[in-house]
């Protein structure tokens, strides 16, 4: 039976000399390939935690996330907004994230910020994300979606993407500076 069990086994010696027994070969450790650690990019278990404990959809979040940062943990926009829903550290210091890079505490940071928002607005979602991009200041003082063409675009953006959105907005039709006909559901 020994004999059975040694077949196959490969003898090498320890460091101290020790004589070790293996079913494989020692690998000097310049020769082991370094383990990386695993890239978790999966945010779904992220953003559903911490959606259900701020009564934010999950959905609206992945559409904000993948517009912020396309689920890029590191970015930091030109404006200094970090993360996955690119917090800018004023706003992620008073919502209690201590490291916005870290995928846990920004999205936590974040819905919780949406949650926040959507409180201020009273469920508004366009005046939500309108706050979200351009600073809740901005959106309070004309109680609208500010004239910023980005934050107009970034609203539009996830809106237009947001099943979850299914609301009852009349259809406007305005004309803007230039004479072109415009149609919204946002009364300018």
């Amino acid at each position: 039976m020994l004999l059975v069990m040694l077949i196959g086994q490969m003898l090498s010696y320890s460091e101290d000399g020790t004589p070790v027994i293996s079913n494989t070969h020692a690998v000097e450790s310049e020769d082991a390939p370094a383990v990386e650690e695993p890239v978790y990019d999966d945010y779904d278990n992220i953003i559903n935690y911490y959606c259900t404990q701020y009564g934010v959809d999950p959905q609206l979040v992945r559409i904000v996330i993948e517009k912020e940062s396309q689920f890029n943990p590191n970015a930091v926009s030109r404006s200094g907004a970090i993360g996955l829903m690119q917090l800018m550290p004023e706003t992620a210091e008073v919502l209690g994230v201590d490291d916005p890079y870290n995928p846990w505490e920004n999205v936590m940071g974040g819905v919780k910020f949406l949650s926040q928002l959507f409180d201020m607005f009273d469920g508004d979602l366009e005046l939500t994300l309108a706050a979200y991009h351009a600073g809740p200041t901005t959106v309070k003082k004309n109680n609208r979606v500010p004239a910023i063409p980005e934050t107009i675009e970034y609203v539009d953006y996830i809106v237009s993407r947001y099943s979850g959105a299914l609301r009852e907005d009349p259809v406007i039709m305005t004309v803007t500076e230039d004479g072109s006909p415009m149609f919204t559901n946002r009364p300018k």
